[in-house]
């Protein structure tokens, strides 16, 4: 179950039980009501609430209605109406046996603690102790019924900057901005939480990587667009943020992987320029590019500008063919036009492969993108989706990640 859907359905299990039970009738009403709603883990969730035991979905519910029963059986042996907490701390006791020193508390002070521990004190999102957990819930939950999840880590730009300009103070002011710009532009049932410092990440579940990159890009604008307190005075003239999308079962296997990927993909898109969301690509595994035959200029400086042929395109990189040898490691400025933009669109590129075409003298170029303006950024991963949405022949090519 989704981390929001787990803290909803603990929050309303604990009231119920904070409340007590004389009434049997109206009690198992009140819990069915629950269990319809959420499913038969609300067992589990009220047994850990009221004695701290934790039990699966089964055995949970085999354990209520055993209660159930004994609380009948007090109600009737007693002659009063005996309450429902009673019976089941007795049950425990003395019939199944599950505890042998209890400690009674508060509900609500119970609650209280748990939220706590689970809260970041400045931000109120979830902290990095609870995203752990959830991420391991939702890894095991999505390799059980085939589901996608998506990873978005974000981390504000220049932060460092904006505190040593404005002070601690206004630092906490903009990350507490942040987080509810990040909160409100998500769904009940994504995981918000403080990774760590101005860094904040984004549990998507039932989430394929494309859908995730437009949720994070969508939180991105709105960042952008947002007044923040001395924004101004910014590198890059605002407040703003990169973000990095990874998907499990497309580009990790487990919690620790994902976790990984989306922060490659996060370092990608400062690397290009920062206020942009990259997508965690391995190349050697799934590499998206797309066929095309777009004419560009390369120049790789004191006046050597070179024209070349773009053959295929992605996120990352691209192959071009031309008639000059370019260095490997090189790197060199590019411009070529793009369907439905008004202006040539620029990226700095690295060379990473070289190869000459014998038949027609010229040479094959296999490039990465090591840095690019993220109006560009955006700009050609809308003509990659669009030819993606013609259902083009994806290409597949092994060129190596750069590095910086």
């Amino acid at each position: 179950m989704p981390g929001n859907q787990q803290a909803a359905m603990a929050s309303q299990v604990g009231k119920l039980l904070a409340q007590g039970a004389v009434d049997q009738q109206a009690f198992a009403h009140a819990v069915d009501a629950v269990v319809h709603r959420w499913g038969d883990e609300v067992y589990s969730v009220l047994l850990h609430t009221a004695v701290h035991l934790e039990f699966g979905k089964r055995a949970a519910r085999r354990h209520y209605e055993a209660v159930i029963a004994h609380w009948q059986r007090l109600c009737s042996d007693t002659g009063r109406g005996v309450d429902f907490r009673v019976a089941l701390l007795d049950y425990f006791l003395t019939i199944n046996k599950r505890i042998k020193n209890p400690k009674i508390i508060e509900i609500k002070i119970f609650e209280q603690t748990r939220q706590e521990t689970e809260t970041d004190d400045l931000t109120r999102l979830y902290n990095y102790r609870y995203f752990r957990k959830a991420i391991e819930l939702e890894v095991c939950r999505s390799q059980r019924y085939h589901a996608p999840l998506s990873l978005v880590l974000f981390d504000a730009d220049n932060f460092k900057f904006y505190n040593d300009a404005n002070g601690h103070m206004a630092g906490n002011k903009a990350l507490k901005k942040l987080a509810g710009i990040i909160r409100r532009a998500v769904r009940e049932v994504d995981v918000v939480a403080r990774f760590g410092g101005e860094e904040f990440a984004v549990l998507l579940p039932e989430t394929n990587k494309q859908g995730a990159f437009t949720i994070a890009d969508r939180i991105c604008r709105s960042v952008e667009q947002a007044r923040f307190a001395c924004a101004k005075a910014q590198p890059n003239g605002r407040f703003s943020i990169s973000g990095g999308v990874a998907t499990l079962h497309v580009d990790a296997d487990d919690s620790t992987s994902l976790i990984k990927k989306a922060d490659q993909a996060l370092y990608q898109a400062k690397a290009r320029g920062k206020n942009q969301v990259a997508l965690y690509v391995d190349e050697l595994r799934e590499y998206e590019r797309v066929r095309t035959a777009i004419m560009g200029q390369l120049d790789c400086g004191r006046g050597m500008n070179i024209p070349v042929l773009l053959q295929d395109i992605s996120q990352g990189g691209m192959l071009f063919s031309c008639e000059q040898l370019l260095p490997m490691a090189g790197q060199c400025e590019l411009s070529f036009p793009l369907a439905g933009e008004d202006r040539q669109v620029r990226c700095k590129v690295k060379v990473r492969r070289v190869e000459e075409q014998a038949s027609d003298r010229h040479y094959s170029i296999g490039a990465s993108i090591v840095q690019m303006q993220p109006k560009d950024a955006r700009a050609l991963q809308r003509f990659i989706r669009a030819l993606a949405d013609l259902n083009l022949e994806p290409v597949k090519r092994e060129v190596e990640r750069d590095s910086v």
